[in-house]
C-alpha cells in the first residue's frame, strides 16, 4: 500500500478511518493524508483572503486531530500529514492524487452526509477518479477485511476473474461470493437474498464498480449497498 487519503471534517468517525488506514497499510511504509477541504474565500483583498483562509478549529476538532496523531505515533510505518485544500476541480483533483501518490481513499459517513457544497463537489469529482474508494459504514468496527461479496451491475464489463486479480494485487482480502444486480430490481427484492449470502459466507466487505458521471451539485444518491452496515470498496472499471 502506498499513500492513503482521508477527506475529513474532523468528526468522531475520522478516528476510526485512521485505524482502518493503519490496518490497510499492512506494516509497510506509507503516509496518511488527512484532507481538510474548504471554499476559496470570495474576496479581492489579499489581507482578507489570508485572514479568512485561516479557519480556527473547534475544541472537539482539535481533540480528534490529537487522537489521530496519537494513533499514528503508535505505529512504526505510518506518518500523518494534514492537507488543507481550498477549492476543487477535476484537474486539481487529478493532480492532487498523482502528487500525493494516493492508492486508496477512505470515506467516513460524516463526510458523505455533510451538507456543505464544497464537500459534495469533492465527493462527485472523487468518484470520477480512478483511485479505489473505501466507504466506511456508520456501525463499522475495526476488523480485518478478509471476505468480500462482489455486487456486479448488469452493464459492468468487469469479469469477476479480472476483479479478483486486481484485488489480490492491492489488498489482502478475497472475493468469496458474487451477486448480479439488475437495474430494474427493487431494493426490497434484492436485500433478503444479499443478506442471506452475507450471513452464509461471513462477508465483511462489499465490492462495487463505478463509471464516470456528470458532475451535478445535488444531494448524493443512496446506494442499496450501503444498507447492509458493511464497508463498500468502490473500484473504477477502467483501472483494469
Amino acid at each position: 500500500m502506498k499513500n492513503l487519503l482521508i477527506p475529513s471534517t474532523l468528526e468522531q468517525d475520522t478516528i476510526n478511518a485512521i485505524k482502518v488506514a493503519i490496518q490497510q497499510s499492512k506494516g509497510k511504509s506509507c503516509t496518511i493524508f488527512l484532507a481538510l477541504i474548504s471554499e476559496i474565500p470570495d474576496t479581492y483583498s489579499s489581507a482578507t483572503f489570508l485572514r479568512n483562509i485561516k479557519s480556527d478549529m473547534s475544541v472537539s476538532q482539535k481533540s480528534i486531530l490529537d487522537s489521530c496523531r496519537d494513533l499514528i505515533a503508535t505505529t512504526q510505518n505510518c506518518t500523518l500529514k494534514i492537507h488543507n485544500q481550498y477549492g476543487i476541480s477535476a484537474p486539481v483533483m487529478k493532480n492532487l492524487m498523482e502528487h500525493l501518490n494516493i492508492e486508496l481513499t477512505i470515506l467516513t459517513p460524516s463526510y458523505k452526509n455533510t451538507e456543505r457544497r464544497i464537500h459534495n463537489q469533492f465527493l462527485q469529482i472523487l468518484a470520477n477518479c480512478k483511485c479505489p474508494i473505501l466507504h466506511l459504514s456508520p456501525n463499522f468496527e475495526e476488523q480485518d477485511l478478509s471476505k468480500a461479496l462482489y455486487l456486479e451491475q448488469t452493464k459492468s464489463r468487469l469479469h469477476v476473474e479480472d476483479l479478483q486479480e486486481l484485488v489480490q494485487s492491492h489488498f489482502d482480502f478475497r472475493i468469496v461470493s458474487q451477486a448480479k444486480i439488475f437495474s430494474d430490481q427493487k431494493p426490497e427484492e434484492i436485500q433478503p437474498l444479499l443478506t442471506e449470502a452475507i450471513t452464509k459466507n461471513n462477508i465483511n466487505l462489499l465490492i462495487e464498480t463505478r463509471k464516470p458521471k456528470k458532475i451535478k451539485l445535488k444531494n448524493r444518491d443512496f446506494s442499496i449497498n450501503e444498507s447492509f452496515g458493511l464497508p463498500v470498496l468502490s473500484l473504477y472499471e477502467e483501472i483494469v
